[in-house]
């Protein structure tokens, strides 16, 4: 669950504006303060069913934006590459000629992938 919840706090991230200020609000409650759907439905003065069906459909339409652009996927990308350009460099002593190359072509991906 902690591997979903993640994954959806990163879709909100990045396309959480393009949600209605209401699925906005829930999903946020939902996934970053680990709210129940009960204690969200009670808050709110809605059924827990009505909470769950807005949950859903932001859900399903931040999937379709991140299957349309891929802007999360790209970013953990990019991560995972200057993590690696990041590990090679904090390397003990000096550098060989190979790690530099290694460096040089990750960051090249990088550029060309942005």
């Amino acid at each position: 669950m902690l591997e979903k919840t993640e994954h959806m706090i990163m879709l909100k991230d990045f396309y959480g504006p393009l949600l209605t200020s209401k699925q906005q609000d829930l999903m946020s409650l939902y996934y970053e303060d680990d709210w129940s759907l009960s204690e969200i439905a009670e808050n709110r003065g809605t059924s827990r069913q009505a909470v769950y069906d807005v949950l859903k459909r932001a859900e399903t339409a931040l999937q379709e934006y991140e299957e349309r652009l891929g802007l999360v996927d790209k970013f953990a990308i990019t991560r995972r590459g200057l993590e690696e350009v990041y590990a090679l460099l904090k390397q003990q002593g000096c550098l060989g000629q190979n790690e530099i190359e290694k460096a040089r072509k990750i960051l090249r991906n990088i550029m060309e992938s942005v």
